[in-house]
């Protein structure tokens, strides 16, 4: 008795306490996907109906890391969580990384740098607009005054 109250009471989320698992490979993505999976406001059961799953453990393997997410499902989790697809694929990058060294770390750095989310866009091309593309170089205290004026 003592012991079900003891994995009760570590269980934060609704469903069964988490197991570690050593097939599991925690990645930026599967962390990412526990975290905000709240937000769809579905189950594991309904997101793997929407999925086309028959069971929902796979939509649990994705969110422990025993699972890789297939690529093919980035668009709909991007739906579901309400967020950039750019940024799940550099996440679903970094996942196929920690699972295949042929995957050049080089490419996961240069793609961090180089895309942006679409809210991060408006921003850019705000600037753009703003400089008239001339791509001015800017002091450490513009870049204040800017992180300033964007925060909420």
């Amino acid at each position: 008795m003592n012991d079900w109250f003891n994995r009760k009471k570590k269980m934060s989320k609704a469903g069964r306490p988490r197991v570690n698992s050593k097939s599991a490979v925690p990645s930026p993505l599967s962390e990412f996907l526990d975290s905000h999976w709240d937000t769809t406001g579905l189950t594991n059961d309904q997101a793997a109906g929407k999925f086309g799953f028959l069971a929902s453990n796979v939509i649990s393997m994705w969110r422990t890391g025993r699972t890789a997410v297939p690529i093919s499902r980035l668009p709909m989790i991007a739906d579901l969580l309400k967020v950039d697809m750019a940024m799940l694929w550099v996440l679903w990058l970094k996942q196929s990384k920690l699972r295949n060294d042929g995957v050049p770390a080089t490419l996961i750095e240069v793609l961090e740098r180089r895309l942006v989310t679409a809210n991060e866009a408006e921003v850019i091309n705000t600037l753009r607009h703003a400089t008239k593309n001339a791509d001015p170089s800017f002091s450490a205290s513009a870049l204040g005054a800017i992180a300033r004026a964007a925060a909420p």
